[in-house]
């Protein structure tokens, strides 16, 4: 029998809260194993140190429940809606709820603050926040959430360029991100993920670049073998610049490029470059209408 409403509901908030958790305390396994893997190949012993230490990091807040990061940057939420996924209570504040629970009991350090007047909510929240970012499936009986974490340090280094329509599409693409990458040098706290989103208008351009960052495992490749070679070929140049992990030197300045794209104008081209940190700090799950829970991503070690 499917679970009454006010059950289905507690469901909700209850994966929202292990969500979070999750997200905050660990990383998905696609994302410490390339850590560990960037560790082990690492030739410099000071990148080789520096990983060490991320990687010890990641344990201990694994084993602890403690956060990652200090940074639990602005949290966000993507969800997708099944059209047969009865939603008839107020998801916006069940997110909204947890986000302060959260910041309290991991905790997270209270990071949101009125723009003009500094005061700060002191539970992650308020202000039109939690972000939440909504999409439908036709014909499915599941909810998606995927709780993200993202830095400062990576996330306000993130931009959209448009390329001229008479630029080389491809040379002009791996200029924008090349040199994007080396003017943020170690701000986004490297090794990073690397998103790329083309096409579309400049804020769904975004939208995409920061989606490829959640791809699994980092650094796989995109499926089409023309965008593939051209995340190769922007990864090996990016990683030749000795940025190197924390910013510090080293052979892994990037764990991976991933773009995604879109239809584009035929007068306009937006190239948008978001970056992770080495905390790439996301958790998804599916709930069904009968409140049965499947975890999209794997967490629990490298």
């Amino acid at each position: 029998m499917p679970p009454s409403r006010p059950d289905l509901q507690l469901a909700v908030r209850e994966l929202a809260d292990q969500l979070l958790l999750k997200a905050a305390t660990d990383l998905p396994e696609g994302v410490a194993s390339a850590l560990k893997q960037a560790q082990e190949r690492e030739p410099v012993e000071t990148a080789k140190a520096q990983l060490e230490t991320i990687l010890k990091n990641i344990d201990v807040s694994r084993t602890r429940g403690s956060s990652i990061c200090q940074d639990p940057g602005i949290i966000s939420f993507d969800v997708t809606v099944g059209s047969r996924f009865p939603l008839d209570f107020d998801l916006a504040e069940i997110l909204r709820a947890a986000t302060a629970e959260a910041t309290r009991s991991i905790p997270l350090r209270q990071n949101i603050v009125h723009p003009l007047t500094k005061k700060n909510t002191t539970t992650n929240t308020g202000y039109g926040l939690p972000i939440v970012n909504y999409e439908f499936a036709y014909g499915k009986d599941f909810l998606e959430i995927c709780a993200q974490l993202r830095g400062g340090g990576s996330a306000f280094r993130s931009a959209v360029y448009s390329l001229a329509p008479t630029a080389p599409r491809v040379e002009g693409i791996k200029k924008l991100v090349f040199d994007h990458v080396t003017m943020a040098g170690g701000i986004p706290c490297p090794p990073t993920v690397v998103g790329v989103g083309l096409g579309g208008n400049p804020d769904n351009a975004l939208n995409l670049a920061f989606r490829a960052l959640r791809r699994l495992p980092v650094g796989s490749p995109h499926p089409e073998p023309d965008m593939a070679e051209l995340e190769h070929q922007i990864l090996k140049a990016i990683n030749a610049t000795g940025i190197g992990t924390m910013g510090l030197g080293g052979a892994t300045t990037a764990l991976g490029v991933h773009i995604e794209y879109c239809g584009s104008h035929i007068a306009t081209h937006p190239v948008a470059i978001a970056f992770s940190c080495w905390a790439n700090r996301f958790a998804t799950a599916r709930i069904d209408s009968a409140g049965k829970v499947e975890w999209i991503t794997r967490h629990g070690g490298a």
